[in-house]
């Protein structure tokens, strides 16, 4: 599967694309905000269960690897997930190589997986989860058209110490 964006490509993952994702995974700025960097093995774990989740029915999660739309080369990753089933609710979340922050990549991204998400999914409600301080991420969102929901108070425990989080969210009633 691919979906197309502005700026974006997203695909699905493939075997060959382990040297990309670990790369990304491992950079120390792409867990700069989350509470704990995976070692080797569950970078290996979660690239095996993104290959199984695109054969699971029903599926529950959606990862695609980021590209550039005109050269094709991967750039970073984004994902949805099913997060609350009874109300039609879905997390999205990204992750840019830092190489290319701040170019609109990851906006391109999340708004063309939100529109995949209320065309293809039928959600109803899509959230977002940033770091209080990602101010990064938390532009992303906006420029996404999601709206603050809130603030959770010390929720993640980052770089040993307790962190606030923002929660972002995009209704299906927004898009119309």
């Amino acid at each position: 599967m691919e979906i197309t964006g502005e700026k974006v490509l997203l695909r699905e993952y493939t075997a060959d694309d382990f040297t990309f994702y670990n790369e990304l995974e491992q950079h120390s700025l792409t867990y700069k905000y989350e509470s704990n960097r995976p070692d080797l093995d569950q970078i290996k774990t979660n690239f095996q269960t993104i290959l199984a989740d695109r054969d699971a029915s029903p599926r529950v999660v959606y990862a695609f690897l980021l590209c550039d739309k005109f050269d094709l080369r991967p750039i970073g990753r984004v994902r949805i997930r099913l997060n609350w089933a009874e109300i039609k609710e879905w997390e999205i979340g990204w992750a840019l190589h830092p190489d290319h922050w701040k170019k609109g990549y990851a906006t391109d991204a999340a708004k063309t997986l939100i529109g995949f998400a209320y065309n293809e999914l039928h959600v109803h409600r899509i959230v977002a989860y940033a770091n209080a301080e990602n101010e990064l991420s938390e532009q992303v969102m906006i420029r996404a058209g999601m709206i603050k929901d809130g603030l959770l108070r010390e929720t993640r425990l980052c770089n040993e110490k307790w962190c606030n989080e923002v929660i972002y969210s995009v209704l299906e009633s927004d898009l119309t």
